[in-house]
């Protein structure tokens, strides 16, 4: 019964919160006088603002939760596009005039009534000035190019004689409309308002022009040239067969043309040893070296022997070839066509063809052809098609239009791309894998298979590896920003293996992000697990293992974000066994459904979590609520309040142990069977002020929290509180004319930063009542916690090493939106810390910017009650971080972590590492781990280097000092080829007792940046 009575306190303390937070008491709320407009003041809100100056004019793009408020009308919409002009309107009144554009389930709230527009361009006056409030980032970057103020710009111009001077602005169209005629009402000026009977420009085209004369017709040149030190022979006549007549004229003995002076084309160099051309008939048989005709004029070459065809980036050989000028189509047979690809560092895509065909500027159509990134006359392996088509295409949701520097206007960001029929990848000469239909950017090839790798060790056996492009292999487009793999291998000593993963980034229909990623894996396990020393033969409870591992986030304009995994594995050692990466630094697998909103200093969230892996530590929330509130500034400033609020059903429940009794495992104390109401609140006010150079806080911190089930299957309940000061205070000085070319140093600044905080906390409950119903420990981390008992420490852990103490000596979950509340107790302590950063300046004269020297970081705490809270020792948790960057490629690093009483943690760190651009690095460093029974020295060195453009090495190795015992070594010999990549490698793990060799051979896919074997950094921009 006093359980619920305290329950009660806790609620009305808990509404109490809310109900500040929410009615924002001294939260920064504007109030506005208003008079009758226009003296009636503007003010303008939103989440995000990019705004920036042109001319007389101020710009602002807004999005989310956007408002406008005049007198007694409110706008409020998605997104808006805000231009302001400030004019005098005499000596002592300016005039703000606006232009807005809002778009997105735009609302019109007023007095007379609530209207709903799905856009709307207002046009707004002010004497008053206008206010602004934006609630999240605020950028000064311009955004010309951003689609939302594409679209304003057009509707604000749409229809006034003001259009034409927003030619610069606006896209391009081909045609050319007369405008209707305008009546404009004298003193509207630029009403703003869309004519809806006026055609808008449309992107890639000119603008409407502003006269009634027709576009003068654009004008082609043509000059001819011999094709070397030798003249060509010329033969011209009149053909009186056709209609109109046409000149003929055949042209021997090498020849080059190039055609020029149309926009949409650009320039055409056409080389051959023989042409005929057919254009409009002259007026006697001449033949000129330089014509000057109009786009419409017929002209037609043909072209045979050592063709080459030169346009922008694209180049084609061929023996035959036909071109349409006045079409700009062309035929060529037996060709080979050439296309840089944009912004990847010079990459070429090679289509090999039996014909071409050029359907317009940047779309082409190959006939039995393969195309490939290799200059190789015939790769190794492509992908060979009857039919091959590369056209532009704006590929990436993200991606934007661009300022033509040379025009002014508005270009789309595009890419070539392929899409290939009836293709079968081939190897050599034998055809390996057939796929229908395969579309993707040119950049990449196409090819299905991105790694195959045969190996041999101790734990999987023999192994063949190899790794797939899913969309080549079941002939899908790949979507941007995009990728899926399939991986199919074949271990002798555990079964078939087979595993899917991926990454994905987009947006919807209605322009929110998204992004997650995924992995799935399978085998039919026929082996035992071996993951280190004393864990070398563990069975498992059944041979079909596997893992589902997923994330996916949506994030909505309006502050929501949406949240969804799924994780889960068959049994307790897959994961560690097969991904032993992900599963020392990867995060948990969870289930979990969730939805966040986050608004001004308010968030709130609402989720659920079941807990699907029984071997695991994980409390299930079935569901869980959370009410956060941050930095609410109250009375005039003065205070600052923040606060957490939770409660939720939960359950709790100890892990299972494992199957195979020799792995070792030992119930980790403060997890328990438990199950109900969890809740809890917590409240904090903080007085910042200044104190001439030193910045002081005082601050206090209330919590109640209620717990229905126990280590006792009773209720607990706690009341806790917290008061204290921060201090901090910055003292630098400036050393301008120290110079030194060894250290490369041009001048130097001393920065120190002198901290303080001292807290005095008190609990109704002990920590050791209380279960830990919010992990803060990884899964991995829980394991070697499971073994650590019984192997180090024989079965009992000291009290020194007890993971929650440690956390509330080190102030943990002091924090008011700390996720493990659970972790306080009564407690004093003085936190102390200094910071020094020695700064100086690097880079061009003309472009200086500061960069660190020197860092180091001292920190120390100060325990008053000693024996209570430290152990018996006053000082504890010394820790130090220092880093000295010597030049710009090499760094030292080293660090500490040191307690004072006996058996304490002693751990430091020193690495040394160097970088030589993209020849290679090096790295050597010592690490010392030691706490009573456990002592672990640890030297390792590694390196990558370079050693010419075909060969690179990458070694690694380390050693315990301490107990004299190898550790482990690896070693990888890459050769870099035209069409792969060739690894061979070496390893040994010393705590699984095992050896592995290795062959991996890598297709040189496309400009990838990314290799299995981490040496991407050494192979330069063709890889």
């Amino acid at each position: 019964m006093k359980g619920y009575l305290r329950l009660s306190i806790w609620v009305f303390i808990g509404l109490v919160g809310l109900l500040l937070a929410i009615t924002g008491i001294g939260g920064g709320a504007h109030l506005w006088a208003r008079t009758t407009a226009p003296q009636e003041s503007i003010s303008l809100s939103a989440d995000w603002l990019q705004e920036w100056e042109q001319g007389r004019e101020h710009i602002g793009l807004f999005r989310g939760h956007c408002q406008i408020t005049q007198g007694a009308t409110t706008w409020q919409a998605d997104k808006m596009v805000v231009w302001v002009e400030s004019a005098d309107v005499d000596s002592t009144v300016v005039e703000d005039r606006l232009v807005i554009w809002l778009e997105g389930n735009v609302q019109e709230i007023s007095a007379t009534g609530h209207r709903s527009d799905s856009s709307r361009l207002l046009k707004l006056r002010t004497i008053a000035g206008v206010d602004l409030s934006v609630r999240g980032r605020v950028s000064d970057q311009p955004a010309i190019d951003d689609a939302l103020y594409i679209r304003a710009l057009k509707q604000r111009f749409a229809g006034t004689p003001e259009a034409a001077l927003a030619r610069s602005e606006l896209l391009q169209t081909q045609l050319t409309v007369d405008p209707p005629a305008l009546t404009i009402p004298p003193g509207s000026g630029n009403s703003g308002f869309a004519n809806p009977g006026v055609m808008t420009p449309q992107l890639g085209q000119p603008a409407p022009s502003m006269n009634n004369s027709p576009a003068p017709a654009a004008m082609r040149r043509v000059r001819i040239f011999p094709r070397s030190a030798v003249p060509f022979d010329v033969r011209s006549f009149r053909n009186e067969n056709t209609l109109p007549p046409e000149q003929v004229v055949q042209l021997t003995g090498g020849v080059t043309i190039i055609v020029d002076g149309i926009e949409r084309v650009g320039v055409i160099d056409l080389s051959a040893d023989n042409a005929v051309i057919w254009t409009t008939a002259l007026g006697k048989e001449e033949f000129s070296t330089e014509s000057l005709q109009t786009g419409d004029t017929p002209y037609q070459v043909y072209l045979e022997g050592n063709i080459v065809i030169r346009q922008g980036e694209n180049i084609v050989r061929a023996t035959r070839a036909f071109y349409d000028a006045r079409e700009d189509r062309a035929l060529i047979l037996d060709a080979e066509l050439k296309s840089i690809i944009p912004d990847q560092q010079g990459l070429t895509v090679r289509v090999r063809a039996e014909s071409i065909r050029q359907l317009s500027r940047d779309t082409f159509q190959a006939r039995n052809a393969y195309v490939t990134t290799s200059q190789l006359g015939e790769p190794v392996y492509r992908i060979q098609s009857s039919d091959i088509f590369i056209d532009q295409r704006t590929w990436s949701p993200w991606s934007q239009p661009t300022v033509d520097p040379e025009t002014g206007l508005l270009k789309p960001n595009t890419i070539p791309w392929v899409t290939a029929q009836n293709n079968a990848f081939v190897f050599g000469s034998v055809p390996l894998l057939y796929a229908p239909v395969i579309s993707g950017p040119a950049e990449d090839p196409n090819i299905p298979i991105q790694g195959f790798t045969f190996g041999q060790d101790n734990i999987f056996g023999s192994q063949i590896r190899t790794r797939w492009d899913a969309f080549q292999i079941f002939g899908l487009q790949k979507p941007a920003d995009t990728r899926w793999t399939l991986e199919a291998d074949y271990l002798s000593d555990r079964g078939p293996f087979l595993a899917t993963d991926g990454k994905y980034r987009g947006l919807d229909n209605y322009g929110n992000s998204f992004f997650g990623q995924g992995l799935a894996a399978y085998v039919n396990d026929g082996g035992v697990d071996n993951l280190g020393l004393n864990r070398r033969d563990l069975a498992f409870p059944n041979a079909n293992r596997g893992i589902v591992d997923a994330q996916h986030r949506h994030q909505f304009l309006n502050g929501i974000e949406l949240q969804a995994e799924a994780g889960y594995a068959s049994d307790r050692n897959f994961r560690e066994q097969y991904y032993e990466q992900q599963f020392d630094t990867g995060k948990d697998l969870e289930m979990y459904l969730g939805m966040t909103q986050r608004y001004d200093q308010l968030a709130w969230s609402i989720w659920g979590r079941p807990s699907v892996n029984d071997f695991e530590y994980t409390t299930q929330w079935l569901p869980r609520g959370d009410l956060f509130v941050l930095g609410t500034p109250l009375l005039s400033n003065i205070l600052s309040y923040s606060s957490h609020s939770s409660v939720g059903y939960a359950q709790l429940d100890n892990a299972a142990p494992p199957p195979d009794p020799n792995d070792l495992f030992t119930p980790l104390p403060y997890y328990t069977d438990a199950n109900g109401l969890v809740a809890m609140t917590r409240h904090a006010i903080e007085a910042p002020f200044q104190l001439g150079e030193l910045m002081l806080a005082p601050y206090a911190m209330g919590e109640a929290a209620f717990w229905s089930d126990g280590f006792t299957n009773d209720s607990v309940d706690r009341f806790y509180g917290r008061a204290g000061l921060r201090a901090n205070l910055q003292m630098w000085r400036v050393y301008p004319y120290v110079q030194s070319d060894l250290y490369n140093l041009n001048g130097l600044a001393h920065r120190m930063n002198f901290g303080a905080d001292y807290g005095y906390a008190a609990s109704s409950t002990s920590l050791s009542e209380i279960p830990q119903w919010n992990e803060f420990d990884d899964n991995s981390q829980e394991r070697f916690r499971e073994r650590l008992v019984v192997n180090t420490f024989g079965g009992i852990l000291p009290n020194v090493f007890e993971p929650r103490n440690y956390a509330v000596r080190s102030g943990a979950a002091t924090g008011v939106a700390d996720p493990y509340h659970e972790l306080v107790d009564d407690q004093q302590v003085l936190a102390l810390a200094w910071t020094h950063r020695l700064q100086t300046k690097v880079g061009p004269p003309e472009r200086l910017r500061i960069k660190d020297w020197m860092t180091l970081d001292l920190g120390v705490n100060y325990y008053p009650d000693a024996s209570r809270d430290n152990f018996g020792e006053s000082f504890g948790l010394f820790n130090a971080r220092y880093a000295w960057y010597v030049g710009d490629r090499t760094s030292i690093h080293a660090s500490t972590l040191l307690d004072f009483f006996d058996d304490g943690q002693k751990i430091f760190n020193v690495g040394v590492l160097t970088q030589r651009s993209v020849r290679g690095s090096a790295y050597v460093g010592f690490r010392q781990v030691d706490g009573g029974a456990l002592l672990s020295q640890i030297l390792t060195a590694s390196y990558s280097y370079q050693m010419s453009p075909k060969w690179i090495s990458t070694a690694g190795t380390a050693y315990d000092v301490g107990e004299g015992q190898n550790r482990g070594q690896s070693l990888t010999i890459t050769r870099v080829g035209e069409s792969f990549l060739v690894h061979l490698g070496a390893s040994y793990d010393a705590s699984k007792n095992n050896p592995g060799i290795a062959i991996s051979i890598e297709p040189k896919l496309g400009n990838r940046k990314t290799s299995p074997t981490m040496i991407s950094p050494l192979m330069g921009a063709g890889f």
